[in-house]
C-alpha cells in the first residue's frame, strides 16, 4: 500500500514539474506583453528578468531598448544596449540601433565613433555616405577623401560619390586625379554629365592647362545637351577659369551650330565684351536690336559693346531705349567713366541727358567730372561740386573729387581734402596706400613724402608706415633704407610685399625688388588652396617681372608658359613682353612669336590701335614675316593722312620700291583721297618710284594757277621724273602770272633751278626783282644765272647791285672780277679779287677746287711766285685735270717759261 502512496506522490511532483516547465519565462512574458502593446507590463518583466545582475539573451536586447526609447528614456535604452555590446562589439544590428539612439540624443561624436566600426563590420553604402558627410561636416579632408574612395570602389553605381570626391580632390589642389574620377563618372553615366558636374570637369581640366581637353568635353556635351542654362553654365566656366581666349573658340562653336539661338548670340557677345572684340560682335546683336529681338540685358551688352568701342554716342542711344529704371548702374558707371578718360563734350552732354536721375544722385562726383567734359556752366559745375561735397563718403570718390578740385585749378582745396581724409578717423587706414599711390601717380612723390611726415603726429601704425615706405620707393633713390625698413620687420603682409616689389621693379631698383619678392615667396599665400587663383598668379607674374629685369627672359617665359591661358589682358601683354625679350636675346621663341602675331593681326579686334599694328608689324618684320609686317603698317595708316608720322614710317618700311599690293594700296588712298591730300600723295607717289601714276591722277584735278601750291611743287616734281619739261615750263609760267607772293615766288624759282629749268627760274626771279629790286636772293641768282650764260653785261648788272648791297662769301666777288676782267676792265677786278682773297683766307679745310681758285686769284692779282707754287702742287695732287695744266701752261708761258710749259704739254699728251 505504502508503495502505492509513495508512487503517487512521485507523480504528483513530476506533473508539477512539468507543469513549472511548461509555465512561460519573464523573458517570453515580456515579449508576450510587447507583441500585444502593453508596453509597462513587458518593461516590468524585462526589468524583473535582470534582477541580479542576470545577463538577457540576446533576442531580448534590442526591444528591452525600444521600451525605454518608447518610455521617453533614451539613455537607459543606450545603456542596454552600450553593455550588451561590451560583451559582443561586433553585433551588427544592435551596433545598428545603438546609432540610431546616438541621433536621438545628439550624441556626434558617440554616432561616429559607432558608425566607424559598423564601417568595420559591414561597409554598406548607407554607413560610407553617412561617414563622408560626418568626415565633411567636421572638415577631416583626408578621411572623407579616403571614405569617398573606398565608395568608388565598392559601389561605383552611386554617382554622388564621384560628384563629391572630386569636388574634395578640387578644393585640395588634385585637380590631376579629380579629372579622373569625373572622366570615369561620365563613362558611367549614359545621358551624360549634369551642367554642374561639367562645370567641375571643365573647370579642373582648365587649372590644369588642358585647354584643348575642356574644349573638346565641352563639344561632346554640346552633341546632346544644348539648352540655354547649360550652354551659359559652360561659358561662365570658360571664362572664370581664365581663359577669354578659350571662351571666344567655345562661342564662336556654339554660334556655328546653333546660328539662330539668340541666347548663344547673347553669350557670344558677353565673350566678345571680354576679349576685346566688341567690333566683331557689335553689327550682329545691332541686327537683333533693330529688329526688337533683344532682352534688357541684350540691350545693355550692346551699350557694352559700343563703349568698349569709344561709341560713346551710340551706347548712349542703344542705353537711351530701355526705360529709364532698367538702366544698369554698372553701365552708367562704365560709360561715363569712359568718357571722362577718353571722350568729348559732345558725348558727355548726351550722356548726361540720358543717365537716370537716381544714378547722377547716386554719383555726383562722375556727374561733376562729365559736366567738366561737357563744358557746362561753372554754375552747374560748381553745384555737382558742391553734391560730391556733400554727399561723398568712400575714398575712391573723395580722391577724385580732390583730383577734379586740383584739375580745376583749386589746387589748395584739391590738397585740403586729402589731408582732411588723412586725418578722419572715419577712413580707414587702408586708403593711405592708395593716397601713396596717387602721389606717385602724379608724379609728386616730394610732396608726398612731406605731406606724410606732417601726417606722422595723427596716424600711426603699420598701415601708416607701410604708406609711407611706399612712397619712398616710389622715389627711386631710397633703396638702401627701404631695404633696412623691410629687413627690420619679421611679418609684412603679402600684399604689401607684392607692392614694393612691384614699384622697386618700375623703379629699376632690383636689390629692393628681390628682397622683397623673396620675403612674399617665404610666406603662405592668403588662400594655399587656390594656386591658380589671383593670388597664385599675381606671384608667379612678379617672378616673372624679376626674371626679366635680371635679364633672364627664358627663364620668365617657362615660368608664365603653362598659365598663360589664365592671364588677363594686362598679364597677356606681359607675357607678350616676354616672350618679344626672349627673341631679341636670340632664344629659340620664334613658334611663340608667330602666336602672338597671329593672335594680334589676323583676329579682328585684337591689334589695337594704330600704334599697336604698327609696334606688332614691327616684330613680324623682325621674326622674318614681311608680308605680314607690312599688312599690319597698311591697317594702321589705312586713315592718316599723307604728311602724318604713320605714312612716314610706312614708307620706311616699304622702301624705295614697294610690291605691287602696297603700291596699288597707294595708289587707291590717294584716288580717295580730298584735294588738301593729293598733294601729299602725289609726292608719296613719286617718292617710291609712281611718277607717271602720280601724273595721271592729279593731271585732271589740277586745281586754278595759284590756288593750291603744294599741289603744283608735288606736280612738278612727278613731272620732272618723268621728263616732261614741256609741261613743267608750261605751269610755271601760268603760276608765275597768278602768283604775288615773292615767298611763293622764291619756292617756285628754287624748284625750277632744282629740275634744272635755267630759263623759267630766271624769269621768276626776275619777277622777284621788278617787285623787290633789292631782293638779295634774286639778284645773286640772277648774277649767278648770268654768269653762266656767259651774258657778262647782266652779271655786272645783277651782282654788281648785289654785292654794293650785302656782303657774301668769296664766289660773288671772284665772279663779278672773272667778268670784269673778261671786260678787259683788269683795274675794276683787281679789288673784287682781293675781296675774294681776303675771305677764302676763312674758310678752314678747303676744297680741291676752292684751292684752285684760291691760285687763279693769285695769278690774276700778280702773285706770280705763289701762283706758280701752287699749280704745281695742285697738279701733283690731280695730274690729269686738264682745265688746271691749261691755266698752268698760260702762267709759264706768260712768265718765259717755255722750257716748263713744255714738259706740261708733254705731261700731258701734247706733241
Amino acid at each position: 500500500m505504502f508503495r502505492y502512496y509513495f508512487l503517487g506522490f512521485v507523480l504528483c511532483l513530476l506533473g508539477i514539474a512539468l507543469g513549472m516547465m511548461l509555465l512561460p519565462s519573464l523573458e517570453t512574458l515580456a515579449l508576450m506583453h510587447l507583441r500585444d502593446q502593453d508596453y509597462s507590463k513587458a518593461l516590468v518583466y524585462f526589468e524583473r528578468e535582470m534582477e541580479g545582475g542576470k545577463k538577457l539573451p540576446d533576442s531580448a536586447v534590442v526591444p528591452l531598448s525600444n521600451l525605454y526609447l518608447q518610455n521617453g528614456d533614451v539613455d537607459q535604452a543606450i545603456a542596454v544596449l552600450e553593455t550588451f555590446l561590451t560583451g559582443q562589439p561586433d553585433h551588427i544590428e544592435g551596433r545598428k540601433e545603438l546609432g540610431k539612439l546616438y541621433q536621438y540624443a545628439q550624441r556626434p561624436m558617440d554616432y561616429l565613433a559607432n558608425l566607424e566600426i559598423l564601417h568595420r563590420l559591414d561597409p554598406t553604402i548607407d554607413v560610407l555616405q553617412q561617414l563622408a558627410h560626418l568626415y565633411s561636416f567636421n572638415a577631416d579632408i583626408t578621411k572623407e577623401t579616403k571614405i569617398l574612395e573606398e565608395m568608388l570602389r565598392r559601389y561605383p553605381e552611386h554617382a554622388s560619390g564621384y560628384r563629391d570626391l572630386a569636388r574634395l580632390l578640387m578644393s585640395g589642389g588634385d585637380y590631376g586625379r579629380a579629372v579622373e574620377v569625373l572622366l570615369t563618372l561620365k563613362k558611367r553615366i549614359s545621358r551624360g554629365l549634369d551642367p554642374d558636374t561639367m562645370q567641375m570637369l571643365i573647370y579642373a581640366l582648365l587649372t590644369l592647362g588642358r585647354k584643348e581637353d575642356a574644349l573638346a568635353e565641352a563639344r561632346v556635351w554640346l552633341t546632346w545637351q544644348r539648352d540655354d542654362r547649360s550652354l551659359s553654365v559652360v561659358t561662365d566656366m570658360m571664362l572664370q577659369g581664365g581663359s577669354p581666349t578659350l571662351a571666344w573658340v567655345w562661342v564662336e562653336e556654339l554660334r556655328r551650330l546653333m546660328p539662330d539661338s539668340l541666347e548663344v548670340a547673347l553669350q557670344w557677345g558677353r565673350v566678345a565684351a571680354r576679349t576685346k572684340r566688341e567690333a566683331v560682335a557689335f553689327p550682329v546683336l545691332e541686327g537683333y536690336f533693330r529688329q526688337g529681338r533683344l532682352p534688357v540685358i541684350g540691350v545693355a551688352l550692346l551699350s557694352e559693346l559700343a563703349i568698349g568701342m569709344g561709341h560713346y554716342g551710340m551706347a548712349t542711344r542703344v542705353m537711351a531705349t530701355l526705360p529709364e529704371g532698367e538702366r544698369p548702374f554698372w553701365l552708367q558707371r562704365a560709360l561715363g567713366d569712359a568718357i571722362v578718360n577718353h571722350g568729348g563734350g559732345f558725348v558727355a552732354r548726351g550722356a548726361l541727358e540720358t543717365m537716370a536721375k537716381k544714378f547722377l544722385t547716386s554719383f555726383p562726383v562722375l556727374v561733376a567730372e562729365l559736366q567738366l567734359r561737357a563744358g557746362s556752366s561753372l554754375e552747374v559745375l560748381e553745384e555737382w561740386l558742391q553734391r560730391g561735397r556733400m554727399a561723398t563718403k568712400e575714398p575712391e570718390w573723395r580722391l577724385r573729387l580732390a583730383a577734379l578740385l586740383v584739375k580745376i585749378g583749386r589746387v589748395e582745396e584739391g590738397g585740403a581734402m586729402m589731408m582732411a581724409m588723412a586725418r578722419d578717423p572715419q577712413v580707414a587706414d587702408t586708403f593711405l596706400r592708395d593716397l601713396a599711390g596717387y602721389f606717385i601717380q602724379v608724379k609728386n612723390v616730394a610732396g608726398g613724402l612731406l605731406f606724410f611726415e606732417q601726417l606722422k603726429n595723427v596716424r600711426h601704425g603699420p598701415r601708416f608706415e607701410e604708406a609711407r615706405l611706399i612712397l619712398m620707393v616710389g622715389s627711386g633713390v631710397r633703396q638702401e633704407a627701404c631695404m633696412a625698413w623691410v629687413s627690420e620687420r619679421s611679418s609684412l603682409p603679402n600684399d604689401f610685399l607684392a607692392d614694393i616689389a612691384n614699384r622697386a621693379l618700375d623703379t629699376q631698383q632690383l636689390k629692393l625688388a628681390e628682397m622683397a619678392v623673396g620675403r612674399l615667396m617665404a610666406q603662405p599665400m592668403n588662400d594655399p588652396m587656390n594656386l591658380l587663383g589671383r593670388e597664385g598668379l599675381g606671384r608667379l607674374l612678379l617672378l616673372a617681372r624679376l626674371d626679366l629685369a635680371k635679364g633672364q627672359a627664358m627663364v620668365a617665359l617657362q615660368r608664365l608658359k603653362s598659365v598663360q591661358f589664365l592671364l588677363d589682358e594686362d598679364g597677356q601683354r606681359f607675357y607678350e613682353e616676354v616672350v618679344i625679350a626672349s627673341w631679341r636675346a636670340k632664344q629659340p621663341v620664334r613658334t611663340e612669336m608667330m602666336g602672338i602675331l597671329q593672335s594680334r593681326l589676323h583676329t579682328p579686334g585684337q591689334g589695337g590701335d594704330a600704334e599697336s599694328r604698327r609696334q606688332y608689324g614691327m616684330l613680324a618684320l623682325e621674326v622674318g614675316e614681311k608680308k605680314m609686317g607690312i599688312r599690319a603698317f597698311l591697317e594702321a595708316a589705312s586713315l592718316a593722312p599723307p604728311d602724318s608720322p604713320e605714312m612716314a614710317q610706312l614708307l620706311y618700311v616699304l622702301g624705295p620700291r614697294p610690291d605691287k599690293e602696297a603700291l596699288d594700296w597707294l595708289l587707291e588712298r590717294a584716288n580717295r583721297s580730298k584735294d588738301q591730300d593729293l598733294g601729299g600723295w602725289v609726292e608719296i607717289l613719286t617718292g617710291v618710284g609712281a611718277a607717271r601714276q602720280a601724273v595721271f591722277l592729279a593731271g585732271p584735278r589740277l586745281p586754278q594757277p595759284g590756288s593750291h601750291p603744294g599741289l603744283v611743287d608735288a606736280y612738278l616734281r612727278a613731272l620732272a621724273w618723268v621728263g616732261e619739261t614741256h609741261r613743267m615750263e608750261e605751269i610755271l609760267e601760268h603760276e608765275l602770272k597768278a602768283t604775288k607772293s615773292i615767298t611763293r615766288l622764291k619756292a617756285l624759282a628754287n624748284l625750277a633751278e632744282e629740275k634744272n629749268l635755267p630759263k623759267s627760274a630766271g624769269a621768276i626771279y626776275k619777277e622777284i626783282v621788278r617787285q623787290k629790286p633789292d631782293d638779295r636772293i634774286a639778284l645773286k641768282r640772277l648774277g649767278y644765272m648770268a654768269f653762266y650764260a656767259g651774258e657778262w653785261e647782266s652779271v655786272v648788272g645783277y651782282l654788281g647791285g648785289y654785292l654794293a648791297r650785302y656782303d657774301d662769301g668769296y664766289e660773288p666777288f671772284f665772279y663779278l672780277a672773272e667778268v670784269y676782267r673778261s671786260l678787259g676792265m683788269v683795274e675794276k677786278a683787281k679789288p673784287y679779287y682781293l675781296k675774294a682773297m681776303a675771305r677764302m683766307k676763312t674758310v678752314e679745310n678747303p676744297t680741291y677746287a676752292e684751292r684752285m681758285t684760291w691760285v687763279r686769284m693769285l695769278q690774276r692779282v700778280g702773285r706770280w711766285a705763289e701762283a706758280l707754287k701752287g699749280y704745281a702742287g695742285l697738279l701733283r695732287e690731280k695730274p690729269d685735270d686738264a682745265r688746271l695744266k691749261a691755266d698752268y701752261v698760260e702762267l709759264l708761258l706768260v712768265q718765259g717759261m717755255s722750257k716748263e710749259a713744255q714738259n706740261v704739254l708733254q705731261l700731258a699728251g701734247v706733241r
